[in-house]
């Protein structure tokens, strides 16, 4: 790899130089898009001339968007760094920022200067610069990330690839293997790195395709306020959805984990051992309640387990596959997801599997004639008795401190990788794990951030001294960003009046109100009215938190 020549490496960095070496890299990405837009697709077959087709296209709406390039280190040479990588007949114009060597661009200090000379940063579009010399230790110009911070955050969460700090960065980056659960305060950046997280993912492991990705967040507001966020980093394929879509709608009981008891009697009262004879041979009873025994404790779906047993009594009994169903199928009764699921949704069964009388008033109703229905509970039922075939490469969730035991199973058994972010403090499904113990299901170490990025320093205190206050489970924040504008805590006054006087002032506020808190998770405004009539001291927390720069409690 040649990296772009400059006159000279040890000149001063200059924005005309770094103007320069970007009308290169557009020229170059004029020239690429040319040759992709005029490809004969000669493909041997039909797939595969879609797959090119489809491949043509991809690298095409990549190249047609507004090329990014944010900052450059230095070695014995200058790279630049963008959104993604451009080349000209061997060298190497900008380089991809999930790409291995650009870590040094979000990792290197000057206490460990990774092997570079500088690193330069842009500020807005290129008005500025950000020198950090690590041989002499100079430090010149202006902080992108403070400029960023201070803008207005508008209505769209907006890409952070070029203000990504080293704390993100290094979660962003782990091993493809690792599972990820991570706890971050509000203003952390835990969605900037789980979304920065899916992208790098897709570019780094070749297993892991945006197609086989799968993205669920809290509510449809939070998708469209993140939405904007994966296509500007390349990815626009990655499927977002929430749990309600995927999986269907919750019932408040069907969270219990006591329906694992339930299900493990259900299926431990399906086989009916019996003596299995056909055409002068047979088997015993106390060997086909052996079989039977053996059979249940293998974790598979009842489904290959009904059929591993009928393969089992074939041989046995020297006998071909239809005659084993014939002779054997009431032993191992085939027992389809519909099925189980009248089993759960009656009382008589319910009472007769031994389910708690509370359960069972909770799931069907005082009468025990409802007709419940939990997407993330039917999903289970199915993954016993049927499979489940639908698989991703890695899913992401956001507000994980929701998750209900199915909903992290449902997710575990789908997936072969996984980051989940959310923040304890702002649970809103009582039946919700909490961080903690997701990560103690999974196994792995619970990450915790507590550098508040996005909101002013102002307000992360009010959150800290707001949580103290009420006993609320929360990251301790620490502010970075003074502005200067206390919080307004003004009790009994309109509401509506402050609104007024913020959008004023800023593009984008909120009035968050008792009737909507809810839906506001996850997303972040300029300003923010809360009018606290009615709300817990949690929903106060969560309300307060989505604003940035102003903040009123009424």
């Amino acid at each position: 790899m040649t990296g772009a020549p400059d006159p000279d490496i040890d000149a001063p960095v200059d924005i005309p130089t770094e103007l320069a070496a970007l009308d290169r890299a557009r020229d170059a990405t004029k020239v690429k898009l040319a040759k992709l837009s005029t490809i004969d697709n000669e493909a041997a077959d039909e797939y595969s001339a879609a797959f090119m087709d489809h491949m043509v296209g991809v690298t095409i709406d990549k190249l047609r968007q507004e090329l990014v390039v944010f900052g450059r280190i230095d070695d014995e040479l200058p790279w630049r760094v963008g959104l993604y990588g451009i080349d000209s007949g061997g060298e190497q114009l900008v380089i991809d920022w999930r790409a291995p060597f650009a870590e040094g661009f979000y990792q290197a200090t000057l206490d460990d200067p990774r092997g570079l000379r500088r690193r330069v940063s842009y500020v807005g579009s290129i008005t500025d610069l950000l020198v950090e010399d690590f041989v002499d230790g100079g430090v010149s110009g202006a902080s992108p990330l403070m400029a960023e911070l201070s803008r207005s955050r508008g209505t769209e969460m907006r890409a952070a690839v070029a203000t990504l700090q080293s704390e993100q960065d290094r979660l962003v980056r782990l091993d493809p293997a690792a599972q990820l659960v991570l706890r971050g305060g509000p203003g952390t950046g835990k969605t900037v790195v789980a979304l920065h997280r899916a992208a790098w993912l897709v570019y780094n492991d070749r297993r892991i395709t945006s197609d086989r990705f799968l993205v669920i967040g809290p509510s449809d507001r939070f998708l469209r306020f993140v939405s904007a966020v994966l296509p500007t980093l390349g990815e626009s394929r990655i499927t977002q959805t929430t749990f309600d879509r995927h999986l269907g709608s919750s019932h408040p009981a069907g969270s219990d984990q006591r329906w694992l008891d339930v299900l493990d009697r259900l299926e431990a009262s399906l086989p009916q051992p019996t003596t299995v004879r056909s055409s002068g041979r047979w088997i015993p009873e106390d060997e086909i309640a052996a079989l039977c025994e053996r059979v249940l404790a293998l974790s598979v779906p009842w489904r290959e387990r009904r059929k591993i047993f009928l393969g089992r009594v074939a041989s046995q009994l020297e006998i071909n596959a239809k005659e084993a169903t014939r002779v054997g199928g009431a032993v191992m009764p085939a027992v389809s997801t519909t099925a189980a699921w009248k089993r759960i949704t009656s009382k008589a069964s319910l009472e007769a599997l031994g389910a708690p009388d509370d359960l069972i008033d909770a799931w069907l109703g005082p009468r025990g004639r409802d007709k419940p229905a939990d997407g993330a509970l039917l999903d289970e039922v199915k993954a016993r008795f049927e499979g489940v075939t639908t698989r991703y490469a890695h899913v992401v969730v956001d507000e994980a401190q929701d998750l209900t035991l199915f909903q992290l199973r449902a997710v575990m058994r789908r997936s072969d990788g996984l980051t989940l972010v959310g923040d304890d403090a702002q649970r809103s499904v009582a039946a919700g794990l909490g961080l903690r113990k997701v990560a103690e299901m999974l196994g792995t170490p619970l990450e915790q951030m507590d550098i508040a990025y996005r909101m002013s320093a102002e307000i992360a205190d009010w959150l800290n001294a707001h949580a103290e206050r009420n006993g609320i489970d929360s990251v301790r924040l620490v502010g970075i960003r003074p502005n200067g504008i206390a919080v307004v805590d003004a009790p009994g006054t309109d509401a509506e009046t402050h609104r007024a006087r913020l959008a004023e002032r800023w593009e984008n506020v909120a009035l968050i109100e008792r009737s909507d808190v809810w839906s506001h998770k996850g997303v972040e405004y300029d300003g923010v009215v809360v009018d606290t009539a009615g709300l817990s001291a949690h929903e106060v927390y969560l309300a307060a938190s989505r604003a940035a720069h102003e903040l009123v409690i009424v």
